[in-house]
């Protein structure tokens, strides 16, 4: 009899995740039934799932949207990525349908913790792990005073929003720099600091932003399956430049699993990591959900998506997934290029409500 897996809407990888849990239930004889939804008619994704559904746009209509597909289709797992605070607050109402879920945490206060990044550096500080440096800025007079006083024992300073992802309003400030450089070559991230304060000062309502020290790197990308607190599989990404080395050792790979434990984390989640001038990793932050780049990890060997579901229902114990996410891995090094996909007009796979 199959086992039948839901994965909701997330914010990246939905298509890689469904993909490989696929390919896991086929060297398990088809054990596993793939249900996905998503928000919007994203049929390139939804079409790799066994059958298909489009979420209500409504908090309010998800409730009874999850409990008739749980019961229509006898759901047993449930991961989603998205509006994962929402899921943690109606946990009891949803595991009450019978169902496991997994969110990437236990408890709201998790997602806070992880949300806000001057909280969760602090936090990890004071549990005794090397973080990256940040001081808060409120105000564009904050910024400027700072500027003024470098804080850090480095030239080079970055800014970012407390809370935000995707990278979206990172910024390098760079003093060498002319003006225009920001807009002639804006995938480099970096702006004058003046031209910055200035676009800071005509700004209504500023958002909190952390201001750190730039750090020379590698940046380390950590893809874990962790059940409450545990990492029981994972695999590290070095990048440098265009290719990332997969491996699973180092100082990065460990202070990453250990920044998940203490986070109580809960399902696929990603730690991030970036060396010191002396070669040290420091924390930069972790997602409570899978990263973009998790399906990268497939190409060592290591397909934990496959394992998160085996693990969901029942196919495999902690102790088998651990063993075989440590003698199925090999390293290796990956490129990410651009793809396209077919668009279906239509999914044969969807079912309406």
């Amino acid at each position: 009899m199959k086992k039948n897996i839901w994965f909701m809407g997330g914010l990246s990888s939905q298509r890689d995740i469904i993909s490989g849990v696929k390919n896991t239930s086929e060297l398990h004889d088809n054990a596993i039934q793939v249900f996905a939804s998503h928000h919007q008619h994203r049929y390139e994704i939804l079409e790799k799932a066994d059958a298909a559904f489009i979420e209500p746009s409504d908090l309010d209509a998800k409730m009874a949207f999850i409990s008739h597909i749980v019961k229509t289709f006898g759901i047993e797992a449930i991961h989603t990525g998205r509006s994962c605070l929402w899921f943690e607050q109606h946990r009891a109402a949803i595991e009450g349908l019978g169902v496991k879920l997994t969110t990437g945490a236990q408890c709201p206060a998790t997602f806070a913790l992880a949300d806000n990044k001057v909280e969760y550096a602090a936090y990890m500080a004071q549990k005794g792990l090397p973080v990256v440096p940040s001081i808060q800025i409120s105000s564009p007079g904050e910024l400027r005073e700072q500027l003024a006083n470098p804080p850090f024992d480095t030239e080079k300073l970055c800014i970012k929003p407390v809370t935000g992802i995707y990278g979206m309003g990172f910024w390098k400030l760079d003093q060498s720099i002319s003006a225009m450089d920001c807009f002639d070559r804006t995938d480099n991230r970096v702006v004058h600091p003046e031209l910055y304060l200035t676009a800071l000062e005509r700004t209504e309502k500023m958002q909190p932003m952390v201001l750190m020290p730039y750090l020379p790197g590698p940046e380390s990308s950590v893809d874990m399956l962790v059940e409450k607190g545990k990492v029981i599989a994972a695999v590290a990404r070095r990048k440098e430049g265009s290719v990332q080395h997969l491996h699973q050792s180092g100082a990065a790979f460990e202070l990453a699993k250990s920044s998940a434990e203490l986070m109580q984390a809960d399902g696929l989640v990603n730690v991030q990591t970036r060396c010191d001038h002396h070669g040290q990793p420091l924390l930069l932050e972790i997602n409570l959900r899978p990263s973009g780049g998790i399906g990268y990890t497939r190409h060592s060997g290591v397909n934990l998506p496959g394992l998160f579901a085996l693990r969901q229902l029942d196919l495999m114990s902690q102790d088998e997934v651990s063993s075989q996410a440590i003698t199925h891995f090999k390293p290796v090094s990956v490129r990410a290029i651009t793809d396209a996909q077919l668009f279906p007009a239509e999914l044969q796979n969807l079912t309406h409500f």
